[in-house]
């Protein structure tokens, strides 16, 4: 009886959910044919609307300014980076805010449109240790340091950062850039530091120039003194140059040949302050955002502030009736 009682009960809140489900299909069908209802009724003033706010949308996408993007690199240096960043969001906040003495400093017309800076690192993750791989990933996951420190942290360790001008294609960029990049080395400190630097290297590479000349010629004695000796084989006098380690010599001028050509590179890198690698040329921004594609957004808005008007409406008529 008990078993019974048991099938009964199950084939009852199987029917149950099934009339509950067929309820909710019944509910989500009828929202539709409204919603479908809704829309044959009011299909002339919404296709007008479209129809309006793609025309509208057309002509204010086409004779919006076409805007573009040019990126220049520069190689930093003397652990300059987050000066860099500071001096370019500094200017960015400049030209933003329309500050007319920084605008003609840098070439910008005053009439000109809205202008936008911005610096990247340039990121070579096999540049660094293990260590530094780790610490980079617990700065990045920790929640005691906001995102604009974190942002001046990871800077330290790059040494290559493009430098972004998004501006309207009639503007002449690499003028604008040469001017941001000067402004940039307009730091006393670090140009006295790139003076007395190119200084050092300039006495190093001179040193080691000479010492590899000195090695040189004493290569060249030494061979001559052998060449005498073996034309004398019989004569015993004692040589000094006998005892002349040619290996040790010669490893000794190789390690001084590598460090020049290592001066070398120095000197050319750091031959100004915040070296310029490539000024770059105008390319099209490829990420848009919203509100560029207005032949599309105009018709949302206008429908979608005509639904807010139907609705308002309502609401107002059914406060009227409560009254």
């Amino acid at each position: 009886m008990s078993q019974h009682q048991k099938n009964n009960n199950e084939e009852i809140d199987l029917g149950d959910l099934f009339r509950l489900l067929k309820k909710g299909v019944q509910y989500i069908l009828n929202l539709f044919l409204r919603f479908v209802a809704f829309i044959l009724k009011h299909a002339i003033v919404l296709a007008a609307l479209i129809i309006i706010g793609a025309v509208a949308g057309y002509f204010l996408q086409n004779k919006s300014v076409k805007r573009v993007k040019t990126e220049m690199i520069i190689a930093s240096n003397f652990e300059s980076a987050e000066y860099v960043f500071n001096a370019v969001n500094q200017l960015s906040y400049q030209i933003k805010t329309k500050d007319t003495v920084t605008l003609k400093k840098l070439g910008i017309p005053l009439d000109q449109g809205s202008l936008n800076l911005e610096v990247k690192p340039i990121v070579n993750i096999s540049k660094f240790s293990r260590e530094e791989e780790v610490f980079l990933e617990l700065v990045s996951e920790s929640n005691f340091i906001d995102e604009e420190e974190k942002a001046k942290m990871f800077a330290r360790y790059f040494r290559y950062y493009k430098v972004i001008l998004s501006h309207p294609r009639k503007i002449n960029s690499a003028k604008v850039l040469t001017n941001i990049l000067q402004q940039l080395r307009d730091n006393p400190y670090y140009q006295e530091y790139n003076s007395v630097n190119l200084s050092f290297l300039n006495n190093q590479i001179k040193a080691n120039e000479r010492l590899i000349l000195e090695i040189d010629s004493l290569v060249g004695n030494y061979s001559k003194a052998v060449s005498q000796q073996q034309q004398q084989a019989s004569s015993t006098i004692y040589n000094s140059a006998n005892n002349l380690d040619l290996g040790v010599v010669i490893e000794n001028r190789n390690q001084v040949q590598n460090q020049l050509q290592y001066l070398y590179r120095e000197k050319v890198a750091n031959a100004e302050f915040l070296r310029l690698v490539d000024l770059g040329t105008p390319s099209e921004i490829k990420e848009k955002g919203i509100t560029y594609y207005k032949i599309i957004l105009i018709p949302l808005l206008l429908v979608l502030g005509y639904f807010g008007l139907i609705i308002f409406v309502k609401v107002v008529q059914k406060a009227r009736k409560l009254d």
